[in-house]
């Protein structure tokens, strides 16, 4: 179920994923520990440094929530290791963070290297993410 490995130039891209609705710089945390109260895109690796996820979150509990939701399903909460989050600005919408997603899947070629995910198109970014400035 494990991707490509972590290479130093994934990190960047979630956030350049993000366009003008990226806030910050990416970072990581454990998996049990991430604190990320804000919408934004996520990468998982286990503890070879392989990615296991890419996802995005919104809502109240943003990134966090939704990696506590991801640890409720045991085969995740052994396998998650480290997070690395690139957080989004609170005005994002839905169908532009889903872009984002798909744009950061295309960009770090998910989609042939981990085949058994899917991850929303990426055709409505430059319309959705790429011209917006916040």
């Amino acid at each position: 179920m494990s991707g490509p490995l972590l290479q130093r130039v994934h990190v960047p891209m979630l956030a350049r994923a993000l366009g003008g609705f990226s806030v910050g710089t990416p970072f990581w945390s454990r998996a049990d520990r991430v604190t990320a109260f804000f919408p934004g895109l996520y990468l998982v690796t286990d503890v070879r440094g392989r990615i296991v996820w890419l996802g995005k979150a919104a809502g109240a509990l943003g990134v966090t929530g939704r990696i506590a939701q991801h640890r409720t399903e045991p085969w995740k909460r052994q396998v998650f290791d480290r997070v690395f989050v690139a957080e989004a600005d609170d005005r994002i919408t839905g169908p532009a963070l889903e872009a984002a997603e798909g744009w950061a899947a295309d960009a770090l070629n998910l989609r042939s290297r981990m085949p058994h995910r899917t991850w929303p198109p990426s055709g409505a970014w430059p319309a959705l993410v790429g011209g917006h400035t916040v």
